[in-house]
């Protein structure tokens, strides 16, 4: 299977929603501007064409569009060497069920009252099986329980990236775990979130390694740190591999030169 993949990508792209107005539940405050955010430095940083972002804000981020929107991604434009984020800022919310728990995001029209409303998180884990990208990184600035991952390996040599960008991965992060606070102010970058402001953080450098690679691995790694310790946080994030043991590459400037010459 690993053959079918080469060590670099043929496009870029996202789904980038963030919720600050609900229909049935309180309004959040920050979450719009973490989507925003987020799409500005993929564009700036990590070369994402502003064509391939959809970003849902509010009203827009209904449970039919957003499902929509995901499953756009079975489509044949997606090639099998892309890459796709699926980021999230909003409310999180976790049920008991018969085999553990059941996390879901809640969209704009989203209500806890009423299940069917709502959008599992393992819907879109699923989901995912159906998009033939070889990597899809799921950032969830939302606090749920129900995931079912492994933990992520550390960054290595050129030959060891090579190796992950022909392999298929489907990861997560998410700003917290089940019955836990999500902080949506006092963030190290005024106007976000705690979550997301270490978040946009990481991706500004922070996160990258001596040899300036960024990969999810150590996105998440740096991100965990961080909030975990942040003097304001009460959250926990989760982090991992849903599928895959492929890695989702944001920069690898060894690779950029390698590939130029």
């Amino acid at each position: 299977m690993n053959n079918i993949y080469k060590n670099k990508y043929s496009n870029s792209r996202a789904i980038i929603i963030g919720i600050d107005h609900y229909k049935h539940i309180n309004d959040l405050s920050y979450a719009c501007n973490d989507a925003v955010g987020i799409k500005k430095i993929l564009i700036e940083k990590f070369d994402f064409e502003e064509e391939n972002i959809t970003l849902l804000l509010n009203e827009e981020a209904t449970k039919s569009k957003i499902m929509f929107e995901f499953y756009q991604f079975r489509n044949d434009f997606v090639e099998v060497d892309d890459r796709i984020i699926f980021f999230y800022a909003g409310h999180g919310y976790t049920f008991e069920g018969q085999r553990g728990d059941i996390g879901v995001l809640v969209p704009h029209d989203g209500d806890i009252n009423d299940f069917s409303s709502l959008i599992r998180w393992d819907d879109l884990t699923r989901g995912s099986d159906l998009i033939r990208a070889k990597h899809i990184l799921f950032i969830m600035d939302a606090c749920y329980s129900g995931l079912a991952i492994t933990r992520s390996l550390s960054t290595g040599s050129t030959r060891f990236l090579k190796d992950m960008l022909r392999r298929s991965s489907r990861q997560v992060i998410t700003a917290g775990k089940a019955n836990e606070v999500v902080a949506d102010s006092n963030g190290p970058i005024p106007g976000h979130s705690i979550f997301t402001g270490h978040l946009l953080q990481g991706l500004e450098g922070n996160a990258a390694n001596l040899e300036g690679i960024i990969t999810a691995n150590n996105l998440m790694a740096y991100v965990y740190d961080k909030v975990s310790k942040d003097q304001y946080s009460q959250q926990n994030p989760h982090y991992g591999f849903i599928l895959g043991d492929g890695d989702f590459v944001f920069k690898a400037p060894i690779l950029d030169t390698e590939i130029a010459s």
